[in-house]
Formats: C-alpha cells, sequence, structure tokens
C-alpha cells in the first residue's frame, strides 16, 4: 500500500479542483464509502485506520524482522502504510520502530542533514500525542518521496482532538474544528503552568513545516480539516456522515532547503 506522491500533495494543495477530487477520494473512504480499488493517495491511511489494517503490523514482529522489511523497499519511491504500537507499556518498542524508520527514510531519500533533524522532530512530536492523547493501541505512518520533496502522513483510529479536550473538560470548544484550530494555536489539554505553550506539539510542527520550509500540512480530525500552506490556512468542519475515527496528519518536507535551522522554531 503506497501513499499520496509528494508532488501530488504540493499540487492538492495549490490547485482547487484538484483539492476538490483528491479531498473526495479521501472522504468516500473516510465515510465508508469506498472500495479496496478505490485510487491510493491521502485515502490509503484513513482506509487503513477504519480497517484495522497496514501494509506492516510492525508491532508483531522482532525488530530485525521489521528492517528487513523496510529493505525491501530500498530503490523505491516510499515505505508502505506501517502500524506501530501506540500503548504506553510498549515505548521501547515504539521508539526502535520510529527510528528505524527515520534512519531508512532520511538515508533512501538523502535528507540533508538539517531536514533529516526536523523530519525527525515532526515525526516524533506526531507520535508522542497519539500515545499520549488518543488512547488507542495503534498508530499508522506512511512516506513517500521524490528528488524534490517527501510527504509523511501519520494517523490514529483513537479519540480525536476534540475528544481530548472533552476529556478535560475545555470550555468554550464545542465541536472538531474548533479542538483543531485551538490545538494549532497552543492550547494545551494539560492543566500545568506554562503548558498553553506547548498545546499537541502541532503548533511548532506546524509553523517549522509550512513557514520554515514552506511545505504544506493537512490534518483531520473527527469532522474537523485543516489544509494549511504559506498561502493558505484553512479551518473546515465537514459534514455528516463524513468522520475520521481519530487522528490524520500529512505533511510534505523538501530534500533540501539551505538556510533552515530547527532552532529558530524550538529554541537553542
Amino acid at each position: 500500500m503506497r501513499g499520496i506522491n509528494s508532488k501530488l500533495l504540493r499540487n492538492m494543495i495549490l490547485n482547487n479542483e484538484s483539492i476538490n477530487r483528491e479531498l473526495l477520494a479521501l472522504l468516500r473512504v473516510v465515510s465508508g464509502g469506498a472500495g479496496d480499488g478505490e485510487r491510493l493517495t491521502l485515502a490509503a491511511i484513513a482506509g487503513a485506520v477504519l480497517r484495522g489494517r497496514a501494509g506492516v503490523a510492525s508491532g508483531e514482529m522482532p525488530l530485525s524482522a521489521f528492517n528487513v522489511q523496510l529493505s525491501r523497499c530500498h530503490g523505491t519511491d516510499g515505505i508502505p502504510v506501517v502500524s506501530f504500537p501506540a500503548s504506553g507499556e510498549q515505548t521501547d518498542v515504539r521508539n526502535a520502530i520510529t527510528s528505524a524508520i527515520e534512519d531508512f527514510v532520511a538515508g533512501e531519500t538523502g535528507l540533508e542533514s538539517n531536514i533529516a533533524t526536523a523530519f525527525r522532530y515532526v515525526v516524533d512530536e506526531i507520535i508522542d500525542n497519539i500515545t499520549e492523547h488518543a488512547d488507542t493501541p495503534l498508530g499508522y505512518l506512511n512516506a513517500s518521496w521524490d528528488a524534490e520533496a517527501m510527504t509523511v502522513c501519520i494517523a490514529d483510529g483513537g479519540k480525536t482532538i476534540y475528544g481530548s479536550y472533552l476529556d478535560r473538560q475545555f470550555e468554550g470548544i464545542g465541536s472538531d474544528q474548533a479542538a483543531l484550530h485551538a490545538a494549532v494555536s497552543g492550547v494545551s489539554t494539560k492543566n500545568r503552568p506554562g503548558a498553553e505553550n506547548r498545546g499537541f506539539g502541532i503548533s511548532t510542527s506546524a509553523d517549522m513545516v509550512i513557514r520554515g520550509l514552506n511545505s504544506v500540512m493537512i490534518i483531520l480530525s473527527g469532522r474537523g480539516l485543516l489544509i494549511r500552506s504559506k498561502d493558505r490556512n484553512d479551518f473546515t468542519e465537514l459534514p455528516e456522515p463524513v468522520y475520521m475515527p481519530g487522528t490524520l496528519v500529512c505533511f510534505t518536507l523538501p530534500i533540501r532547503k539551505e538556510g533552515f535551522t530547527i532552532y529558530d522554531y524550538i529554541g537553542g
């Protein structure tokens, strides 16, 4: 199961007609209206979440066997949808899997070191959010690339961003759209001093991807949809019966970008 091509995702953001076409494909899967023959775009990983099926179930095999699976993707343009354990009890396993994926993808794409650092940071932040907030046994990761850019999609089938706010009885957040807006604005579910500056980790990651690397990010959680690039910042509440159980985050990164440093966004 291959993921969305980097150029296709960038075009999806920049071209309204393409946005509508590709988004409809995704929404057909999310609302249960697409079969296995649906052309694979963002719908690939959304479908994996809904069906509870991935190309590689990494938590069910030794790390050595997982590395063999990754090695079979050498010289291709991506890796299959990989499921990973999202429970707190399997932190060591998850960290080993994540590190193996990051090392493999960075090597296959030839990411310059400054971009590789950003890639690892954003992936780790999103996966940390899943383990901390989603209350789900599995997360899913997919990556694809070309000579210029890469696309990463990470998802879970958990309680959604809105569900996390509801669990902590936040006032003034009454929808998936409002919860998504709060999350990327840095409003934390943690009740501790200074927590509002961290949020879900999405705000820092989104700023780094959008402003620092002039790339794009899509977040779908429940019925809340964010499409964000340097020129767009669109929050939408999708109509019923469309519903993403959990949260899907997709972003692109360039293979190289001179002058970028992660420390402009996370501090020295």
